[in-house]
């Protein structure tokens, strides 16, 4: 007969902290930085643009100010914590117009989390 030693077994506390701290882990590694990435290559230069002047992290009311500055105009948005804009860029290589749907979204702290870029029919100019 073979005699196996009793090993202790793991509490129940010790296997939710190991859970908690590997959860944690996998928040910070896939979090942290958040890549937004659009398919259509019409759209890349409004991502490069909201990349250099309104990073993941810029505070709301920032995002405002670069948009009222920029004279892009805002819609009413239903869910707290976003805000939406229509975003209008002109290739000067092909002179055509694009133009997106850019819903920001804010944190708990009014930090940007992330955002969508969605593109829209081209409307005129206002006069």
């Amino acid at each position: 007969m073979m005699v196996l030693p009793v090993l202790p077994r793991r509490n129940r506390t010790s296997r939710i902290r190991t859970t908690h701290v590997l959860v944690v882990a996998l928040l910070f590694l896939f979090g942290c930085k958040q890549n937004i990435q659009v398919d259509d290559p019409e759209l890349q230069p409004i991502q490069a643009m909201l990349e250099k002047n309104v990073p993941i992290g810029t505070p709301e009311n920032a995002v405002s100010q670069f948009l009222s500055m920029r004279g892009y105009p805002t819609e009413a948005s239903e869910k707290p914590g976003t805000l939406i804009a229509i975003i209008r860029h002109i290739d000067t290589e092909k002179l055509r117009p694009v133009t997106a749907r850019v819903t920001f979204y804010f944190d708990a702290n009014g930090k940007l989390n992330t955002y969508e870029i969605v593109r829209t029919m081209n409307a005129p100019l206002p006069q």
